[in-house]
């Protein structure tokens, strides 16, 4: 389990209002089967989120959102629509910040600052959503998801442990996914400049 000291953070819910949640599953077949594509997936999310947050909504369908992502960062070499060995393909953890600034580019949402990936520590995660951030998460040797990409939103405590508030990509509404279980994850922190 994270070793955070409650004391220090009361739990954030900045994007209650506008998170948005959307799954691999809405997107695995279109115009080609998307493999290992929970990046693109949470990327979908995030632009939505932080559009409805500015007030001008995204008109676009969630699918073609999806298709110009996982486009851009196939150009890009930084998303690999591939599943090779069931260890290679998907998002690239290094080059995640750099997609992801590119896709805030493509649609006008110039003020954010990405950072990262940082070592996602629970201290960190605390303090980054204290701060009003939105975290990608990328977890790896994770018991139920493996290697995955996700949105974090928010956390709070319940009965001692952290517990994050998290587009998994997985389930189409905001979930809570206990902190502590992933054994090895980075994060990029998504805040306004």
């Amino acid at each position: 389990m994270m070793n955070v000291d409650e004391s220090k953070h009361r739990g954030a819910d900045t994007w209650r209002q506008e998170a948005y949640s959307f799954t691999t599953g809405q997107f695995a077949k279109l115009d080609r089967s998307y493999r290992r594509h929970c990046g693109p997936t949470a990327i979908t999310s995030l632009l939505y989120t932080l559009a409805q947050r500015e007030g001008r909504p995204i008109q676009e369908k969630p699918e073609a959102v999806f298709t110009k992502i996982a486009r851009m960062g196939g150009k890009r070499l930084m998303y690999l629509n591939a599943d090779l060995f069931k260890r290679f393909g998907g998002t690239s953890d290094l080059l995640a910040p750099f997609l992801i600034t590119a896709c805030l580019r493509a649609y006008g949402l110039r003020g954010y600052k990405v950072r990262g990936p940082f070592l996602a520590t629970g201290k960190r995660i605390c303090r980054e959503l204290d701060r009003g951030a939105i975290l990608y998460m990328e977890m790896h040797g994770h018991p139920v998801y493996g290697s995955h990409h996700l949105l974090c939103y928010g956390y709070r405590f319940k009965d001692g442990k952290l517990m994050l508030r998290t587009a998994d990509g997985w389930i189409s509404h905001i979930h809570e996914l206990p902190a502590g279980q992933e054994l090895f994850s980075f994060c990029t922190v998504i805040t306004q400049k």
